[in-house]
């Protein structure tokens, strides 16, 4: 595996266009920040899509909720310092975990995948442990942060990947994975409430269905 060095982006500077070989960290989460993940993911795909590589995306719970309760009893917690103070505690949490949780994997990386959500990648561990895992790590978020954070995990099929081939792989189990994640969150939304702390699984993903594949992943979503 490739050696990574890890910094933190500095004013003005963008991931994914600076020095190969280091992975930039969001200062707030201690995550790798997107697209610096994106990047990563995409050149280490072809050495861990033969051993199927899992995707889990998970998207803190309530977050528009939660800040409007915290402006309430405190008129000077804006939006973002309560956002700030959750996403800070979802991060810590996550990283503590994936020490922790994925020390065995032949690979992961953890990043940040829009304001509010946390996207993991790893590889080297069957499909049953990775959701066990993930079901722990939305277990640890709900007890310790001031939201809870629901997920969906699928895992790509062994297959093949080519370096020039390996964005469009990227691409589709993340899109694969965040149109899932969406789709129930949505649903609880039209039900009039929102997810608790949640996981969906797709199972196995087939690159080879590429049915939705170009459509591009939502990043964000606040609900």
């Amino acid at each position: 595996m490739t050696d990574r060095r890890y910094s933190y982006l500095r004013l003005g500077e963008v991931p994914g266009e600076v020095d190969d070989g280091i992975l930039y960290c969001d200062p707030l989460t201690s995550l790798v920040a997107y697209p610096s993940f994106e990047k990563y993911l995409t050149e280490m795909l072809p050495l861990f899509a033969g051993d199927g590589l899992h995707v889990a995306i998970g998207d803190v719970d309530g977050l528009r909720e939660y800040v409007s309760e915290r402006r309430a009893g405190d008129p000077t917690s804006f939006g973002h310092l309560a956002g700030n103070a959750c996403m800070q505690t979802v991060g810590k949490v996550t990283a503590g975990w994936a020490a922790a949780e994925l020390a065995d994997a032949e690979f992961h990386v953890c990043g940040t995948f829009g304001g509010d959500e946390v996207i993991v990648a790893a590889s080297g561990l069957s499909h049953e442990r990775f959701a066990d895992k993930i079901h722990e790590l939305c277990r640890l978020i709900k007890a310790t942060a001031p939201r809870p954070c629901s997920f969906a995990l699928g895992t790509l099929e062994d297959h093949t990947v080519t370096q020039s081939g390996a964005f469009t792989a990227y691409r589709h189990i993340v899109s694969m994975v965040d149109a899932r994640l969406f789709h129930v969150k949505e649903e609880a939304r039209n039900n009039g409430g929102h997810l608790d702390g949640a996981v969906t699984d797709l199972g196995l993903v087939n690159l080879l269905d590429q049915q939705g594949a170009g459509r591009p992943a939502r990043i964000g979503g606040g609900q």
